[in-house]
């Protein structure tokens, strides 16, 4: 199962949760994307519009010490990028595999926060420790109590992951029982 492949360790599913956030934030923009995944080492996700193949920009793993936050706001303001790949050969060789849509928004916030998480935790771990206080400065979070925020972020992320639903895709083209009601408001709205 496809899903498996996304939740093999913590690292690999915040990679493939970045990637699901990028697209879920271009498609909140008006963009009708769909989203794909390929089997793989490692996995990929990438957007459909059309027949045409878009890809999210590289994701960061979970002990890179660049800003988290920043990193995936750049990749989000940033356009997907063009890709090559003849969808009807992937469908054909059964790599590719299709999100079904509307699961991507618990994934995209678990993302967000862990990604604050992660940012709060490498600040913790900078900061001089001081054992003595003279004055009644408010407490600062630990490095401990960051990676616990850190910890429970994971979870919540790994639950939203586990409740997607990935089908085999089979064709590029859409079937009557493809479009949804939201679909129908989006195009009236065109």
């Amino acid at each position: 199962m496809y899903l498996e492949q996304l939740l093999v360790s913590d690292d690999v599913m915040y990679r493939a949760a970045q990637a699901i956030t990028v697209i879920h934030a271009r498609r909140s923009e008006g963009s009708w994307l769909r989203i794909i995944g390929l089997d793989g080492n490692p996995t990929e996700l990438l957007a459909i519009r059309g027949e045409r193949l878009l890809r999210p920009s590289s994701s960061i793993g979970l002990h890179t010490e660049l800003g988290h936050t920043q990193h995936l706001h750049t990749r989000c303001a940033s356009p997907l990028g063009a890709d090559p790949t003849n969808l009807q050969m992937l469908t054909d060789s059964g790599r590719a595999h299709e999100l079904q849509h509307g699961a991507e928004t618990p994934v995209s916030t678990a993302t967000w926060g862990l990604a604050g998480a992660l940012d709060d935790l490498h600040r913790a771990r900078q900061r001089p420790t001081r054992k003595l206080r003279l004055w009644r400065a408010p407490a600062t979070p630990t490095a401990h109590e960051e990676q616990q925020k850190v910890a429970a972020w994971t979870a919540q992320l790994r639950a939203a992951m586990q409740a997607l639903e990935f089908t085999q895709l089979r064709s590029v083209s859409l079937g009557w029982d493809d479009v949804t009601e939201d679909m129908g408001d989006m195009q009236a709205s065109a």
